[in-house]
């Protein structure tokens, strides 16, 4: 496969798919956008712009990377099927507004589309998907995310704690139903049984699913003291649980995996980078062509919409 030309639109999380990309030595030219680029400190060798429509009029981009707020992704969604400029690859951060994925759904069907549901491109999420059985019908969950978002800390708002842009379920919440999802399409929504504030924010949940006529149950709480991020699936025929559990601050690297309470699996190596979330973006940008599958394509794709229909009715139900 040729070097490709990258465009990455976005400068915050943006810059850890930009050192991703540099490492992954995939592209011949990298370009970034942001209105404040030219205040980071980004490499010499990587071509900068603030505005997003110039590098794409101007230059052939064979992939665009989208890590900005959900208004300007949208923004540039729009750009591209207005002006009917379309890259080969185009990689989506969360959260995804309603029409944006209209707009997506209007794109030709050559180009190839991923969004980032991070944890599923991590090893230990893999390994621990693979254990699963998909011819059994028995199965029943339990999924606990806990962890104290940094407003709650530090008092200083941004876009992700903004419950119109972000906040507990527009911005953390897909991510588990996403995960979910992946592991089980036919889960349905039941119901809510639980939610909290904290200074008029919604802070907790507590969703019902129904699942091989059985009740699953989620718990995401983004002002906890404690750290935990496990799902747990439990075999009901003959009672076998399998967990993937993580009780640390690190998001991503330090998940461990149980079958019956014994240990199979955890993450030995040491990190390459800093950030685990660039190592992840590392791996992804070094195997574009793996990712990049008609069959991925079309998985992550269904798996997005039902999970933003799901978050379009959560927020409908919590209103």
């Amino acid at each position: 496969m040729k070097k490709l030309n990258l465009l990455i639109i976005g400068s915050n999380f943006g810059k850890l798919h930009l050192n991703a990309s540099i490492k992954s030595k995939k592209f011949s030219k990298i370009y970034i956008s942001s209105p404040n680029i030219f205040k980071k400190k980004i490499p010499e060798k990587i071509i900068k712009y603030k505005n997003f429509k110039i590098p794409i009029k101007k230059h052939n981009i064979d992939m665009i990377t989208i890590a900005t707020t959900p208004e300007v992704q949208n923004s540039v969604l729009l750009f591209l099927k207005k002006n009917k400029i379309y890259p080969k690859f185009i990689f989506l951060e969360k959260p995804i507004l309603d029409r944006s994925l209209k707009i997506i759904e209007k794109f030709p069907i050559k180009i190839l589309i991923l969004t980032n549901f991070i944890f599923l491109f991590s090893k230990s999420w893999k390994y621990f998907k693979n254990l699963i059985n998909r011819n059994i019908n028995n199965y029943s969950f339990e999924y606990i995310w806990s962890f104290k978002q940094a407003y709650f800390v530090n008092r200083k708002p941004t876009w992700k704690i903004n419950s119109n842009k972000g906040g507990l379920v527009n911005y953390y919440l897909p991510h588990v139903i996403f995960n979910i999802l992946s592991f089980f399409q036919e889960a349905k929504l039941i119901k809510i049984i639980k939610k909290k504030y904290t200074y008029k924010k919604l802070t907790y949940l507590k969703l019902v699913f129904l699942l091989n006529n059985k009740y699953s149950f989620l718990e995401i709480n983004n002002n906890s003291n404690k750290n935990l991020h496990s799902f747990k699936i439990k075999n009901k025929l003959n009672n076998i649980n399998f967990l993937i559990s993580n009780k640390t601050k690190k998001w991503l690297s330090n998940f461990k995996i149980y079958k019956q309470n014994i240990l199979l699996f955890k993450l030995k190596k040491k990190l390459i980078v800093k950030d685990e979330r660039e190592e992840i973006l590392l791996d992804f940008y070094s195997k574009i062509n793996y990712y990049y599958t008609k069959n991925n394509i079309k998985k992550n794709k269904a798996l997005t919409i039902k999970t933003f229909d799901l978050i379009r009715t959560i927020n409908n139900k919590i209103k």
